[in-house]
């Protein structure tokens, strides 16, 4: 024989919901258990592979920026290390993405003198991006 015990349980929660409203420091102990862990601060450095997971890109983009001297890193024992200023540093970047063609070049420079005239227009316009 099977007991349906779904109406029992959702009673005996809601119970114990009343019982432990009425209790400051069991309020407080159970915010201290489900409370989300605290995020890990900053790694000091990152390897290419850690930097990549973290920030959700692959390997080769993080050598390439390297390579570009847009990311600064070190090398040693055969492993890029990335200082962890260095990538706020790289990541804050506001510079348009290109992929290396006149015509995407010139894009960007059209960009960059359209974004200029709207600055020179006051406040509406410098609330703006492209």
């Amino acid at each position: 024989m099977s007991v349906d015990s779904s109406g029992m349980d959702d009673a005996l929660a809601a119970a114990l919901v009343e019982v432990l409203a009425r209790s400051p420091a069991a309020l407080a102990r159970i915010r201290q258990l489900v409370a989300p862990e605290p995020a890990p601060t900053d790694a000091p450095a990152y390897t290419v592979a850690a930097l990549a997971s973290a920030i959700g890109v692959s390997a080769r983009v993080i050598r390439g920026a390297i390579t570009r001297g847009e990311l600064a890193a070190v090398k040693r024992g055969g492993r890029w290390l990335i200082a962890a200023d260095a990538v706020r540093a790289w990541t804050a970047r506001d510079e348009p993405r290109t992929n290396g063609s006149p015509a995407s070049r010139r894009r960007g420079e059209e960009k960059r003198v359209l974004a200029d005239a709207l600055g020179r227009l006051g406040p509406t316009g410098a609330n703006r991006r492209l």
